[in-house]
């Protein structure tokens, strides 16, 4: 009755909520509440009263221009499974470090979302596709499902622009206004249809992996830099035919009702190819999450979002630096008697750093005059304003000529004078000084950072470090950093070129970069694992674990739950290098493992203590690849020596050379086998153990195999350092061929280091400029690497890298 009754009333007006709604918000009265009418209007009036000051906070926000951001949300029939990719992956932090790229506004944000949602995006059901490669078990196969299946949808809606656009209207359209409005759609559907059949086969044939997908067609992804650079004026130019002309008009009409009833319009079907390229690493970013990292391409999908945040990063300077541009050319066109070098433009000078009004004396005549200044990296221009935003050129300075000299700020409290904040810009030669006069020391500081920014824009510090003679440069086309294999970002001064050597670099890799000249890196060596080791040991055996290099932390770090966290000075031992952005370790304080940033960290020597840790038998598998075929009789290898006593391979073997092997049976062992080896006249015993359903042979947990015949050729390929601290040798020389005096591993020669190389896991060498190398095989010589010895370390290196000398 109470209800029914209070159904039938008025609501307050709207005048007297406000007031209503702060008297029901005393505890007292909330709580005496009987009449379901007013508890029914409380609660609308906190609702409305949210969403009044959500509203407020949402029309003061800054609006940004550009990329949208994700879709909206969907409601799957399974929540759990279900949700949208890019709202899950839009949850974790691994985007923090990349700057997010530019947002449509918000009317244009909101139409563009709505034409994706509904052709593009993906809508599950529960009757799963019979086309689809992959049946839905676990959420990994979802995402895969929705990867493959929104990538269908949109080459659907590249084709239906295709087809119920650009045909109809090239009968009314010209040419020209065709490629301002269309672009390169067409090149895109060609690209995205080839790129959907490799992730399709992907899906149905372990030849073929999803992150081998993305890196190989990464680099055609590419031409989305100009397109999403040009989408701006490409939807201008069918607003403005539109409203001139009615024919082309009722055209582009009648396309849109064929199209899709009339439910979109050009304009916002054109952004489409936009919001698709900045989703791939939303989607691949959830793929990773629900993928173990056992799994074969968990390390391979790393490389793909690295890739596709790397392109995502591209396309937004491209963007920029199209907008950045364009500013450029009005700052020209604005200053009427700017006289200009024969050949060039302003915008040859670099980006605009920062503008605006400053006071200037110049100690030539000590005469104050009030000028508008421009700071490009290059050049600073002064000029008179004239009128409107017109001004008139009166000097250019260029700024590698000169020096800040900061000066102590002494205007006095309360004084009426905007212009006491000054410094100096000095030539450095003595030739003449500037002083700069800003309205308040926060300016003054602005403008001091922006002449020192556009300094070291020209002249690096990290120069200093380098023998490169490095230069910003305009790259004509889309160029990768030789140090960290990433683009180059934008389309002018994007990076530095070395004019003795010509490569290319991003000003933060210039320190890091190879020796001048030194050639560019062959691939990884053949043998190397490509699958890095996860390892996961406790406390008390932190300082056995098998590393490439130690660090000392810069400063503290606290990652994500998976991530290691350390103090500053703290000790790293690095176990994996993942790629430039992550590496793996653990810190000898705590014995904890995790993943960790490399700009944290800084390079120790090598240490060579406790080289020869206990393996644990019981780690979990993580079998290495077998070869398609391998002999596993033993009797016939030339390194086999049956039942043997540990003292008595100890004899044998220490007259031999050193790296010369064998694989016993131990009698003491109960029968289970070891490796023996001399390594710098001595003798080191390692037992190989095997896995608990007896399948697996290990040294230690890092590496299984199927066989004791596949456990000796990998670790006659690659560094027993891998497994032992310290033991920086390979199964060199089988004893039989050393007590034959038939070493096929005979010295074939010797090389001098030419270039510095790091090596990168534990079976390259590292070589210093300079060093006596030992050539020991050039069985790798086609893909670019010879195997030699440096001291008593062996491994791969670059022959590039180095000279063969001739005795």
């Amino acid at each position: 009755m109470v209800a029914a009754s209070a159904s039938t009333r008025c609501s307050p007006p709207a005048a007297k909520r406000g007031r209503l709604l702060n008297l029901l918000c005393v505890p007292l009265n909330l709580s005496s509440l009987t009449c379901l009418h007013c508890i029914f209007f409380f609660l609308c009036s906190v609702y409305e009263n949210a969403m009044l000051k959500w509203a407020v906070i949402r029309r003061d926000e800054p609006v940004d221009r550009g990329f949208p951001s994700l879709a909206k949300h969907h409601d799957y029939y399974n929540d759990d499974i279900y949700r949208n990719l890019e709202e899950l992956a839009n949850e974790t932090d691994y985007a923090a470090n990349v700057e997010q790229p530019y947002t449509l506004a918000d009317e244009d944000r909101e139409e563009a979302y709505d034409v994706y949602e509904d052709i593009v995006q993906y809508k599950p059901s529960k009757n799963a596709s019979a086309t689809h490669p992959v049946h839905p078990v676990e959420k990994r196969d979802y995402c895969i499902k929705e990867l493959i299946e929104t990538e269908k949808n949109y080459i659907e809606a590249l084709n239906m622009i295709i087809k119920h656009f650009m045909r109809p209207l090239k009968s009314i359209l010209a040419a020209d206004i065709r490629k301002v409005i269309f672009m390169n759609i067409k090149e895109l559907a060609e690209i995205h249809t080839g790129f959907h059949s490799e992730l399709y086969k992907a899906c149905t044939s372990s030849q073929y992996k999803i992150s081998e997908c993305f890196l190989h067609w990464k680099d055609k992804f590419i031409i989305y830099g100009e397109y999403c650079s040009k989408l701006p004026a490409a939807q201008e130019k069918v607003e403005e035919l539109s409203n001139k002309s009615e024919v082309i008009n009722s055209a582009i009409l009648r396309c849109q009702q064929e199209a899709n009833g009339g439910k979109f319009k050009l304009r916002d079907l054109l952004s489409v190819p936009m919001q698709r390229i900045l989703k791939y690493h939303l989607l691949l970013k959830e793929l990773i999450r629900n993928t173990p990292k056992t799994h074969e391409d968990y390390f391979g999908l790393q490389k793909a979002l690295d890739a596709m945040l790397d392109l995502a990063q591209y396309i937004n300077e491209v963007k920029r630096d199209n907008e950045t541009l364009q500013i450029i050319r009005d700052i020209q066109a604005s200053i009427t008697d700017l006289r200009m070098p024969e050949d060039l433009e302003l915008k040859d000078y670099g980006r605009l750093l920062k503008d605006g009004e400053l006071k200037i004396r110049s100690h030539d005549d000590n005469r104050l005059k009030n000028r508008y200044v421009f700071i490009f990296d290059k050049v600073m221009l002064m000029c008179k304003s004239t009128r409107g935003e017109q001004y008139s050129f009166k000097e250019a300075l260029v700024l590698l000529d000169y020096k800040v000299e900061d000066v102590a700020n002494t205007a006095r409290v309360g004084s009426r004078d905007k212009w006491s904040y000054f410094w100096l810009l000095a030539h450095r030669q003595n030739k003449t000084a500037l002083t700069m006069y800003a309205k308040t020391e926060e300016m003054k500081l602005k403008w001091i950072e922006a002449i020192e920014k556009a300094l070291d824009n020209v002249c690096p510090a990290a120069l200093r470090n380098t023998d490169h003679i490095f230069q910003m440069h305009t790259f004509e086309k889309p160029t990768t950093c030789a140090e960290c294999d990433k683009l180059l970002r934008g389309i002018f001064y994007q990076g530095y070129l070395c004019s003795v050597c010509a490569i290319a670099v991003h000003k933060d890799c210039i320190e890091d970069v190879r020796s001048c000249g030194a050639p560019r890196l062959p691939p990884r060596p053949p043998s190397v694992t490509v699958v890095p080791q996860i390892l996961r040991r406790n406390l008390s055996s932190a300082n056995k674990k098998p590393y490439l290099f130690k660090v000392r932390a810069r400063f503290a770090y606290q990652g994500p739950p998976d991530h290691l966290s350390f103090d500053s000075d703290d000790e790293i031992y690095v176990t994996n290098k993942l790629n430039n952005m992550c590496w793996e370790g653990y810190v000898t304080r705590t014995g904890k493992s995790g993943f960790f940033p490399p700009d944290h960290v800084e390079k120790r020597p090598p240490s060579y203590e406790n080289p020869f840790p206990s393996p644990n038998i019981n780690a979990s598998e993580n079998a290495a690849p077998a070869p398609d075929y391998i002999n596993t009789m033993l009797e016939g290898h030339d390194w086999f020596a049956g039942v043997m006593e540990r003292d008595a391979a100890t004899k044998k073997l220490e007259e031999l050379p050193s790296g010369t092997f064998l694989l016993r049976i131990s009698p003491k062992q109960n029968g289970s086998y070891a490796i023996s080896i001399n390594y710098q006249n001595q003798v080191k015993h390692m037992r190989v153990c095997t896995t608990d359903n007896g399948q697996h042979y290990y040294l230690s947990e890092t590496k299984y195999f199927k066989s004791i015949v596949e456990l000796v050729n990998w670790y006659r390929e690659n560094s027993l350092s891998e497994s032992f601290n310290g033991l920086h040798v390979t199964l060199m020389i089988p004893y039989k061929k050393a007590l034959a005096g038939l070493t096929n591993e005979s010295i074939l020669g010797y090389a001098e280091a030419l270039y510095d190389f790091q090596g990168t896991s534990p079976n390259m060498l590292t070589l210093q400029k300079g060093d006596r190398i030992i050539i020991l095989s050039k069985a790798g010589n086609q893909k670019g690497w010879w195997k030699g010895q440096v001291g008593e370390n062996v491994g791969y290196f670059p022959y590039s890298y180095v000279r063969e000398i001739f005795e």
